[in-house]
């Protein structure tokens, strides 16, 4: 009965699962392996014992939030709009732009959520494939080519790209940006702490832009969903619109606050798993059976003869990876987060085991 209640274009729709089993080692999430820093863990709890106000809503504009990140982007308070991770910014983009029947292109593989949102919001996916045999590399001339032939109202473009791991240079976003001055462009930057490459000063240059950037994986505030875009102040104005009210915990605007405020814990951090990625893709690149596309980001994607059974005997470890079985473009690979140097180290003498 409540089915048939539901709008046909989501009767399908499976929820978004994540693994909720034991686990020795976790890295089928790009999450980061540091937990919040004890200098940040002190002044939380100094936070709460001076009585933080939770009988009161939020700052609902996030103000001294997004003045020390437009601070350190160079920008106005106005050119930023904060959300509840990036997944929030993306519906609240399908939501001031996309109507009913718009084109919105996705890259694929690529976040899910650029797809899900769309539909929900009643607008039509059109999937642009990478290239697999190119290391999941983006098509460019596609891309424009496909975004003027169905007239789209929005293009999500993922730099570092999850699941894949590549990077698209910034000449080739301004292309974009530049050649289809009609479309709202999204510029998904998740991962770009990892591949110290962003295209936020072209908010300058373009009012079609937006950038999005997260607390999530760089700063390992996952558990805080805080996520930011920075676009042209008129841009940012639309999408305050229809952003909720209060969107933003008073305690994670406060963690968001201090974490920003000591990069320094950060930046060596990020050093330290750039250092890792690049250590576990020589290291995978030595076992046999595996195809290791390259990444720029906090996580690896590589290809094996049977991605399902090395995701079960790794799973049966205490191992958590992230497989794709036989999804579309990623038949086979398996996406692993970089971890810890002993946590990388398990990983790669079990997965060698599995693949024997």
């Amino acid at each position: 009965m409540v089915k048939n209640l539901v709008r046909r274009d989501i009767r399908e729709f499976d929820p978004y699962k994540t693994n909720q089993i034991p686990y020795k080692i976790k890295l089928d999430a790009n999450e980061s392996p540091f937990d919040l820093p004890e200098k940040i863990r002190q002044k939380v709890v100094d936070f709460f014992l001076k009585g933080p106000e939770l009988n009161l809503y939020p700052d609902t504009e996030s103000t001294e939030l997004r003045k020390i990140l437009a601070s350190y982007w160079k920008v106005d308070s106005d050119n930023i709009v904060v959300g509840t991770g990036s997944d929030q910014l993306i519906q609240v983009i399908i939501n001031v732009f996309v109507e009913k029947g718009d084109k919105v292109i996705c890259p694929m593989p690529s976040f899910g959520m650029y797809k899900i949102n769309t539909i929900i919001g009643g607008g039509t996916p059109v999937e642009v494939p990478l290239k697999r045999e190119e290391d999941f590399e983006y098509d460019i001339d596609l891309f424009i080519e496909t975004a003027k032939k169905e007239k789209a109202k929005v293009v999500f473009l993922c730099t570092p790209n999850n699941p894949t791991g590549g990077s698209i240079p910034k000449a080739d976003i301004e292309r974009i940006v530049k050649e289809c001055p009609n479309t709202v462009i999204v510029v998904d930057e998740a991962y770009a702490e990892f591949s110290k490459e962003s295209s936020v000063d072209l908010i300058f240059k373009y009012d079609n832009l937006i950038i999005l950037r997260t607390f999530s994986k760089a700063y390992g505030l996952a558990g805080i969903r805080c996520g930011y875009s920075l676009s042209c102040i008129e841009m940012a104005e639309e999408l305050s619109k229809v952003k909720p009210p209060y969107n933003i915990s008073s305690l994670s605007q406060y963690i968001a606050i201090l974490t920003f405020k000591e990069r320094e814990i950060i930046d060596k951090q990020v050093e330290y798993l750039i250092e890792q990625r690049e250590y576990l893709m020589r290291e995978l690149k030595k076992i046999d059976k595996i195809h290791v596309y390259p990444s720029q980001a906090n996580f690896i994607c590589f290809e094996v003869p049977d991605a399902s059974l090395v995701h079960k005997k790794l799973e049966a470890k205490g191992i958590l990876v992230r497989s794709f079985g036989n999804a579309p473009v990623l038949g086979n690979c398996i996406r692993i987060s970089v971890g810890s140097k002993e946590q990388n180290d398990i990983l790669l003498k079990e997965l060698s085991e599995c693949l024997k």
